[in-house]
């Protein structure tokens, strides 16, 4: 049975295209900051979701209201930039740009205790139809696991998409893999044993695809 890198319940907050132009982590401030309340207390409005990562794509499935039986699924070669941040109101302390933003999970910043504020895994992918612009998701998570866990498996699929296209461009490489001994790596998605990121109740398995 073929089985996702990972799964994980989220709570989809929906999706803005960014108006500026910046790169990596700037690239995603203005879009959460018009999806997601940063009020000290906030009430976040969402649609309560599974969330898994394929080796070709991440699949959203919506689990609750008007869309509960639709999905949406995204290639992994849309893939733009993803990241686990949390939102910190950092006025006052010295650090560049100040004031409120989205800041890694890995920051000292970001985990300032009791925050309010839950982790949330961000991704810009370019969208496969109408205009095909750059998009900023935003899913809040159940813990900091469980957004670092998507972050971690959207990196491995996207790199073997890579390595798959250098197979397909350079015909030695090719050759190569198919005079290797033919093992398949644990990490594979493929592989028979059952290699899906779980850490609890809340990071889960997916159901057998037909």
């Amino acid at each position: 049975m073929v089985l996702p890198l990972c799964r994980c319940r989220v709570l989809y907050i929906g999706s803005s295209v960014p108006t500026i132009t910046k790169d990596g982590l700037q690239g995603i401030q203005q879009p959460l900051r018009e999806r997601y309340p940063v009020e000290d207390t906030p009430e976040t409005r969402g649609i309560d979701s599974w969330l898994s990562v394929w080796s070709n794509g991440i699949l959203l499935e919506y689990i609750e209201g008007d869309k509960k039986s639709e999905t949406a699924f995204f290639p992994i070669n849309t893939l733009h930039y993803c990241a686990a941040v949390r939102y910190v109101n950092v006025t006052g302390y010295a650090v560049e740009g100040g004031g409120e933003r989205f800041l890694p999970l890995d920051s000292p910043f970001a985990n300032i205790p009791d925050s309010p504020h839950p982790p949330i895994f961000a991704a810009i992918m370019r969208r496969t139809t109408g205009v095909k612009v750059l998009e900023c998701h935003g899913f809040i998570c159940t813990n900091n696991k469980a957004a670092n866990a998507l972050v971690r498996c959207c990196f491995h699929a996207y790199a073997d998409s890579i390595y798959l296209k250098m197979d397909e461009k350079v015909p030695g490489l090719k050759a190569i893999k198919e005079g290797s001994t033919g093992e398949r790596s644990p990490a594979s998605p493929q592989s028979e044993e059952n290699n899906s990121v779980e850490g609890d109740d809340h990071v889960d398995r997916a159901p057998k695809m037909t």
